[in-house]
């Protein structure tokens, strides 16, 4: 990524060592701070000569502390971009595991054949989604999703019709070009909804850079 000058945020594990400008080295666990705070901590260099910046927070309700590592010197808007990144990105990895193809069950190995597969499991993705937005679009989505508000992702979507489809013996519909602008999100209930749209505050923020 370094070569191609992109820049990066990606969440790490708490057992991830860090070593700060100091020369000191610790986890990322010892840099986690109380509840309600963030820490922002850099320079620091991971995995002998990566460096970074890390972002911590402990967010009263949440699963875990948060831990972002990023190649931009870190803010509090830090975790509102890896947030956006992880709506779209992980997710993705996780169709690709146990929420849609289960590729890990294949048991394969080989790059050459993992490569060849995941082409055509892009292609099964992309009419699924299309399929998915063309059943919206149309004002069919309550036949395959009964939430108040729209629950199943497009990709969900798709594939529950194309099993219909299937089922019932039936061609596939021509597909329609995507969209210009990007649809509205998915959310499993308004509950989610509006936890996703509130907005965080902590009690203290700290900067450190030793």
């Amino acid at each position: 990524m370094n070569k191609q000058q992109w820049d990066w945020a990606i969440r790490v594990k708490s057992d991830l060592l860090v070593t700060t400008k100091g020369g000191r080295t610790q986890s990322v666990e010892r840099l986690f701070p109380p509840p309600e705070h963030a820490y922002l901590v850099g320079p620091v260099r991971v995995l002998g000569d990566i460096d970074a910046h890390l972002a911590t927070a402990n967010v009263p309700g949440a699963q875990d502390t948060w831990a972002v590592l990023s190649s931009q010197t870190v803010s509090l808007q830090t975790f509102a971009l890896y947030g956006e990144r992880f709506g779209g990105i992980e997710h993705h990895f996780m169709d690709y595991k146990s929420a849609a193809f289960d590729v890990i069950d294949s048991g394969l190995r080989n790059a050459q054949v993992l490569t060849r597969l995941f082409m055509l499991l892009d292609c099964a993705y992309l009419i699924a989604l299309v399929l998915g937005m063309m059943l919206v679009k149309a004002g069919q989505r309550s036949r395959l999703d009964w939430h108040g508000d729209r629950g199943l992702s497009f990709l969900q979507l798709g594939l529950r019709e194309l099993a219909r489809l299937c089922y019932e013996r039936l061609p596939l519909p021509i597909l329609q070009a995507l969209p210009k602008g990007n649809p509205p999100p998915a959310c499993a209930s308004q509950c989610k909804r509006d936890a996703l749209d509130c907005r965080i505050e902590f009690a203290k923020v700290l900067t450190f850079s030793w």
